[in-house]
């Protein structure tokens, strides 16, 4: 084939092929081209095989027919050559995924990032965006290396600056929060000069600052004309200008693909994202009798004292006083990095930072003989946290059971109330069908609503939820938040809520806490605080 100009160059192509996930036949028989000079997005709901679509091009799920082509090299001409596998840093993607490896990597359990002992010998990130780091080379091995220090070095520089990073670089990558470690990624990303970049979801956990400033970082690599991207995002309004194509996936296949203009209406149709309108008739949640029994709570629940809490001489809470009484419903808020994952791991006992602070939870004072089961047998709580070191092959069921002992992963038995306590919540959420599902099996939506009913399970008097919507499309965003509103209204439970986006609040949220760089902003009622 002759190729006259760069619109006529394949970078990659899929030929008919069929996927295989699990005993599951995916994406049968999917043909899909993506062009030299072309960037693409692909949206659909939750569960509909955006990610898995993905995966196939990097060579992460078992192609059973068809075949991926890389026309990642050229002749002499100028012609692309194809071939159907490609190296180590020409395909790279940032995804959930590859932020849960890395904090996993760095931590083995969720509460590592806040043992301060346990960060001593942890990397920095300086470390993590190193040539030796992105080429696996153990620091000790003195092997060559594939690319120079020097160029990396460069690299790391034009990344660092793009995304603003410089004040993280000598930070533990524990320490980092979900949204900066986000940015992290992409630094490492840009340093490896990826022929395609797959963005999976990029804008999760980020703060309205932030996600503009990615817009514009991404802009900026449009316009560079390389490397070509793959935004996957569940929000329509993510997908941004300089995108020019879009793929749409529903039950795991291609359903309409082609130039954004022609695919892309002014309000998106259910096919790509469910509309609002879809989801307001929701039938009304059967809360178990368990939950809505009256329980005497303490008339304050949580009570801060002048609360400080630094790492390495570095203060991240600086003097909080705040409480928070039974019948109050608050929302956290505030940018990434001004403290708020902080402040819930005091409230969680997972802080051993707490016993240097005054802290008062559900009338106790933190140091005075209470253990910290005692203290999360009042709280139910869902955190990226929680998703990333929980255990993934367990069924549905038994990470219900889980809650009941504050535990990730299931490693007592149940007692046949608890067991059948747990089949109601299921039942309640309407997730019956998914109880003897592993959880990695699930879909995005479906794992967090399985959380929260694991989050509920043991009737807390507080529950934290940080970022419950992340991830989410319209229609599993919208069944969380009625959730929410419906449980507030029918149960004692109260709220502490973290989100970034404010059309994610439910209604049932009394009260803001506004946190910037670990200081107090902001605090008062909804409407004193936010005017609505």
């Amino acid at each position: 084939m002759d190729y006259d100009k760069e619109s006529d160059h394949p970078l990659v192509t899929l030929e008919n092929i069929t996927l295989r996930v699990g005993r599951e036949l995916m994406f049968e028989n999917t043909s899909w081209e993506i062009q030299a000079d072309q960037h693409w997005a692909i949206i659909g709901p939750n569960g509909s095989g955006k990610s898995t679509l993905a995966n196939a091009i990097c060579h992460e799920v078992a192609i059973v027919h068809g075949r991926i082509l890389y026309f990642f090299d050229q002749d002499g001409r100028n012609v692309p050559q194809a071939r159907p596998y490609f190296n180590r840093g020409e395909i790279v993607k940032i995804s959930p995924e590859a932020h849960r490896d890395l904090m996993q990597t760095q931590g083995g359990y969720y509460q590592a990032r806040w043992q301060s002992f346990e960060g001593t010998d942890s990397p920095t990130v300086a470390d993590l965006l190193t040539g030796k780091s992105i080429e696996r080379i153990c620091p000790y091995d003195v092997s060559p290396m594939k690319i120079n220090q020097a160029i990396y070095h460069v690299r790391r520089q034009k990344a660092v600056a793009l995304l603003g990073i410089a004040y993280l670089l000598e930070r533990k990558i524990l320490h980092v929060s979900n949204g900066e470690a986000q940015k992290v990624l992409l630094a490492r990303a840009l340093m490896q000069a990826p022929k395609l970049l797959i963005l999976d979801d990029p804008f999760r956990g980020l703060d309205s600052s932030s996600r503009a400033a990615l817009q514009r970082v991404i802009a900026d690599l449009i316009a560079a004309g390389s490397p070509r991207l793959i935004l996957i995002t569940p929000r329509s309004e993510e997908i941004l200008p300089g995108i020019t194509h879009i793929l749409c996936v529903a039950d795991n296949r291609v359903v309409k693909q082609g130039p954004k203009h022609t695919i892309l209406p002014t309000k998106p149709n259910r096919e790509m994202f469910p509309s609002q309108e879809q989801t307001t008739s929701n039938p009304p949640f059967r809360f178990p009798a368990a939950l809505r029994e009256t329980i005497d709570r303490p008339s304050i629940l949580v009570e801060l004292q002048n609360t400080t809490v630094a790492y390495n001489g570095v203060k991240v809470l600086h003097g909080i006083n705040w409480t928070m009484r039974h019948g109050e419903n608050w929302a956290v808020l505030g940018p990434n990095g001004a403290g708020k994952t902080t402040l819930l791991s005091l409230i969680l006992a997972d802080n051993p930072q707490s016993y240097a602070n005054v802290i008062t939870l559900f009338g106790r004072q933190r140091g005075s003989g209470e253990s910290i089961w005692d203290i999360k047998q009042n709280i139910g709580w869902i955190s990226p946290e929680l998703q990333i070191y929980y255990q993934r092959d367990l069924p549905c069921h038994q990470v219900v059971c889980s809650g009941f002992f504050d535990s990730i992963g299931l490693y007592q038995a149940c007692s046949p109330e608890q067991a059948d306590l747990a089949a109601q919540w299921l039942h309640a959420l309407g997730l019956a069908p998914l109880a003897d599902r592993p959880l990695s099996t699930v879909s995005v939506g479906e794992e967090r609503l399985v959380l929260l009913a694991r989050a509920l399970v043991k009737n807390p008097a507080l529950l934290i939820l940080d970022e419950p919507c992340q991830g989410l499309d319209v229609h599993n965003r919208t069944r969380i938040i009625d959730l929410l509103d419906q449980l507030c209204r029918a149960t004692p439970v109260n709220l502490i809520y973290v989100t970034h986006h404010f059309d994610e609040l439910p209604q049932a949220i009394t009260h803001v806490l506004k946190l910037d760089r670990g200081r107090i902003q902001e605090r008062g009622t909804r409407q004193g605080v936010l005017g609505w």
